[in-house]
């Protein structure tokens, strides 16, 4: 272990020998994230590749020089299908430990296959596709999408996911299943496939109820034989032989002098009566029917609301997710330039990154590749400027020598021709602000005393 400070080769004191620096902190901190890179080791190897991502998330918090966990937290990304932040973290790594490190041949292997990267390019491009054809609810059209980028890119789980809820929306809860299964082969407890999971299960049990009633009709039916005698309904079982016809008769003859008797005696004075409660009843069986489906409509727009407050934090979330892609996507083109030693063209592609809006991990390996191709850009720049203000091609030394010297402060060669350019070009006004801070940013030296001369000169 070496001391953060000035490097030197600790001993067991929680004091570096050499500069004296407490490292005691330093050492719990080290021991955190190996720590951490074991837990994610030994979870990748039984691919809760989830977890071993935020074990090794926290390692790289705790250390960001743990090259060992960034490399193996690619790796990682690598088997998710997130190939971005695979390729970051190696980025990352190699800049922390330029040799004798696996990322060199990580990054290699990538980069040796231009066919890969433009599977990375294009996967981006058509996942933020179906990301927009959600957004504009062409659901049919991002099934299609999605089902291009996992036949190239079968690992990516947020595509695996992203199909499942389309397939979830649509009440394909086969299709669904399937789509979620594939993403607990890859990772084995994907919390977010675990919780679609137990949704599905829901969605599939209320729909199962509904289907029940139906279903013991159908036994019944199968079981017995069922008809209509006036207003009740008989069910007589399968196989029952029925002997009652001569036990009928008799009952009707008896039923025949008894109701006789009833009728004059309680029917027919009680038939208006009867009447009334008849009516009382359907009025009452009216008012049950139009309470029952009062209460269904009411759950259905119960349910019409949940999905649709769930379905627009999807669509945030999707355009949150969009405009982070851009970003990485961007991110990958400047690293791509860089590899190609377009230095300039790297830069241009880093300015056009908001680089805010990327995560931590994301930001180290922006300001990793802005200072590898920065020095080269400003050197370039330079000569560029420089010649051109040589061949009085003004526009050209101003535009170059003024990047040059944005990009770099201390660059005082760039910032006195700069003044220089304004002041051949007649730029008056300029020429007396750069040269006011040649004098103030670069006292005693030459260049100081001249800009000095030049600017009494054009004062007067």
């Amino acid at each position: 272990m070496n001391c953060y400070n000035c490097g030197a080769e600790l001993s067991n004191s929680d004091y570096c020998e050499r500069c004296g620096a407490d490292v005691s902190l330093y050492r719990r901190l080290i021991k955190l994230s190996n720590a951490y890179y074991n837990e994610g080791l030994e979870k990748a190897r039984v691919r809760d590749l989830s977890g071993a991502a935020v074990a090794l998330r926290q390692s790289v918090k705790a250390n960001k020089k743990n090259t060992d966990a960034r490399n193996l937290l690619g790796l990682v990304y690598f088997e998710m299908g997130e190939m971005v932040d695979a390729l970051s973290q190696w980025i990352i790594s190699k800049n922390f430990q330029s040799e004798k490190n696996l990322a060199d041949e990580y990054i290699k292997s990538v980069q040796n296959s231009p066919a890969r990267l433009d599977a990375i390019n294009t996967t981006i491009k058509k996942y933020n596709q179906s990301l927009l054809y959600c957004e504009q609810g062409s659901f049919d059209l991002a099934v299609i999408q999605l089902k291009k980028i996992l036949s190239t890119n079968p690992n990516l789980l947020k595509g695996h996911q992203l199909l499942a809820l389309l397939y979830m929306k649509e009440d394909n809860f086969v299709r669904a299943r399937a789509e979620l299964q594939a993403v607990l082969n890859i990772d084995r407890t994907n919390t977010l496939a675990l919780r679609y999971l137990k949704e599905l299960d829901e969605a599939e049990g209320k729909q199962s109820k509904k289907q029940q009633p139906k279903r013991e009709e159908e036994q019944v039916s199968k079981d017995a034989i069922v008809y209509t005698s006036g207003n009740e309904t008989i069910i007589q079982p399968i196989g029952v032989k029925d002997n009652s016809w001569l036990h009928s008769i008799i009952n009707i003859i008896i039923g025949i002098g008894i109701g006789m008797a009833v009728m004059w005696f309680l029917i027919l004075p009680a038939q208006k009566q009867m009447e009334s409660s008849e009516l009382n009843d359907a009025v009452a069986e009216y008012s049950d029917q139009v309470e029952a489906k009062t209460a269904a409509l009411n759950s259905l727009q119960a349910e019409m609301d949940t999905l649709k407050a769930e379905s627009e934090a999807a669509i945030q979330s999707a355009s949150e997710a969009n405009e982070k892609l851009s970003s990485y996507e961007e991110l990958l083109k400047a690293y791509r330039s860089y590899a190609e030693e377009d230095s300039p063209g790297a830069l241009e592609k880093l300015e056009a990154i908001n680089k805010e809006i990327l995560p931590e991990d994301a930001q180290i390996l922006y300001d990793a590749v802005f200072r590898e191709v920065g020095a080269a850009a400003v050197a370039e720049l330079y000569q560029t400027g420089y010649a051109a203000y040589q061949s009085n091609n003004f526009e050209t030394s101003i535009a170059d020598l003024g990047k040059c010297y944005e990009l770099d402060n201390t660059q005082h060669n760039a910032l006195y021709f700069l003044a220089r350019s304004y002041h051949k070009s007649g730029d008056i006004e300029n020429a007396k602000i750069y040269y006011q801070k040649v004098i103030d940013e670069a006292p005693g030296t030459r260049m100081s005393t001249d800009a000095t001369n030049l600017l009494r000169s054009i004062s007067n």
